[in-house]
């Protein structure tokens, strides 16, 4: 994998030049530890050597290797955009998204690489920059290569990204807007999570985008990005989501989760635009709207 830049500034070293660009120490490291080779016009050079406007610094590090203890499962994702440097897929409720020790074989990290080795990629390491839950669908990106990986990780790390959800949930809002801002944590070593004093700092802002007669259609945004926040944060205010067996939820309409990862945005760290992906409602989720639209009194 190579990547160059060009400077439209002066740089005390290239290892600075290279920070300035997004890669991290962390990067720097391993690229260092891989092999990796870095070139300024097209020249082998050293970190500490200075870069001036107009210089092209370009960043070479091997193909990384495929990791054998990784299945290849054929299963097909839905791609919603795939380049050089990211994928963006739109998984289903009912798939994990990593190897665990209940599924080591049709995860979407199985998956993505079937789909890689299908696709004749050079890196066959998937990985993963956000997350679902089993039962919860919708968008996740995935970076194609350790570069980019770690160009894309301050803003994972500062939750900079815009993770948009969309659920449903029990009762009547009170207010059609609000922000939860409640610390989570778990209790006596449990599954589940709760709201507690001593919990990590957690902020959910939601959205009524539709009343129904004892449920909502809820648009959610996380500030944060805890185990199981929407779904703590909706207990805790009362509004449980629909499906959700760990906390509360009735099963009357629907058996997961009705928890759907519905848009994301983000910065491009190679080309610094903003990317924005979309992942339509699931059909058994649009079952339950359509059905309570249905029964809505028409005033």
């Amino acid at each position: 994998m190579k990547f160059s830049w060009r400077s439209a500034a002066t740089y005390v070293s290239v290892k600075q030049f290279l920070f300035a660009q997004g890669i991290s120490h962390n990067l720097w490291t391993r690229q260092r530890h891989l092999g990796g080779k870095i070139t300024l016009n097209q020249q082998i050079t050293q970190p500490d050597h200075s870069v001036a406007i107009g210089d092209v610094v370009t960043l070479s590090l091997p193909n990384e290797p495929s990791d054998a203890n990784i299945a290849v499962d054929e299963e097909p994702i839905d791609v919603l955009m795939a380049d050089e440097n990211w994928l963006v897929v739109n998984k289903s409720a009912g798939v994990n998204a990593v190897p665990g020790p209940s599924d080591q074989q049709t995860t979407m990290v199985n998956r993505i690489k079937g789909w890689l080795v299908a696709n004749n990629a050079d890196n066959l390491v998937p990985h993963l920059i956000t997350r679902l839950d089993r039962d919860t669908s919708g968008i996740m990106l995935v970076a194609r290569n350790g570069i980019v990986q770690g160009m894309i990780a301050p803003q994972v790390d500062h939750h900079t990204m815009r993770k948009t959800y969309l659920a449903l949930a029990a009762g009547i809002f009170e207010n059609d807007h609000g922000v939860i801002d409640s610390p989570i944590g778990r209790v006596d070593g449990k599954i589940a999570r709760a709201v507690t004093s001593n919990g990590q700092a957690a902020i959910t802002e939601y959205k009524v985008v539709e009343q129904f007669e004892n449920i909502a259609l809820v648009e959610l945004n996380l500030k944060t990005g805890r185990t199981h926040q929407i779904r703590v944060h909706m207990q805790s205010i009362g509004h449980p989501l629909l499906g959700d067996r760990l906390y509360g939820g009735s099963l009357r309409l629907i058996q997961r989760q009705a928890l759907h990862a519905w848009q994301l945005s983000f910065i491009d760290p190679v080309t610094q635009q903003q990317q924005t992906y979309t992942a339509p409602l699931p059909a058994d989720m649009q079952a339950v709207v359509n059905l309570l639209r249905d029964s809505k009194p028409m005033k």
